[in-house]
């Protein structure tokens, strides 16, 4: 109760985190499909899929399955998260533009035509990026200190997670790239 937005957002993740999977291990014991847990929860590529499930546009944003994949977007957060709230309000938010952007490239671009009515997308990773770019172009100008690089602004990490974000779209994570750029 006491703890800052950073503080509650990475503990719903991995709260949920820890909940999916105990339910999928619990799933997978009882010879259930361990899928169903995730059902639930990811946002669909099909917008018909989407009017029966509506709350998936923003569970999706705290749901993870693989440990690093939450590791890694809660260090993320963590790091920016501070730095965010540092210049903007808590109540902005960027994982909802990732799914929409997700859903109408999966629906609009023929790549995806073979896979769209059945991808789904999860995790943190959209509204953590939007947190990068937002306090990127905010302050331009700040720099960070990478381990093995060096000193480096901002900026320049953003358009390089864009850049690779670019190059991806069309990789075994397309969608969590697309959302990225969301």
């Amino acid at each position: 109760n006491q703890g800052s937005i950073l503080s509650k957002l990475i503990y719903i993740n991995v709260g949920l985190f820890l909940i999916v999977r105990l339910l999928s291990v619990a799933f997978i014991l009882f010879n259930m499909n361990a899928d169903t847990v995730l059902f639930w929860l990811q946002v669909p590529s099909s917008p018909i899929q989407l009017l029966y499930r509506p709350w998936t546009l923003l569970t999706y944003m705290f749901t993870h399955f693989d440990f690093l994949h939450i590791i890694f977007n809660m260090l993320w957060l963590y790091w920016f998260g501070g730095l965010f709230l540092n210049f903007f309000s808590e109540r902005q938010l960027g994982g909802l533009s990732g799914a929409l952007l997700y859903i109408v490239s999966y629906n609009f671009f023929p790549y995806f035509s073979n896979v769209s009515a059945h991808s789904t997308l999860m995790g943190a990773s959209a509204s953590v990026m939007a947190i990068v770019f937002a306090v990127s172009f905010y302050k331009k100008d700040m720099e960070i200190s990478l381990l093995l690089i060096g000193r480096i602004k901002l900026i320049y990490l953003a358009l390089f997670t864009l850049g690779i974000d670019l190059l991806a779209i069309t990789s075994d994570n397309a969608g969590g790239h697309i959302a990225h750029i969301g």
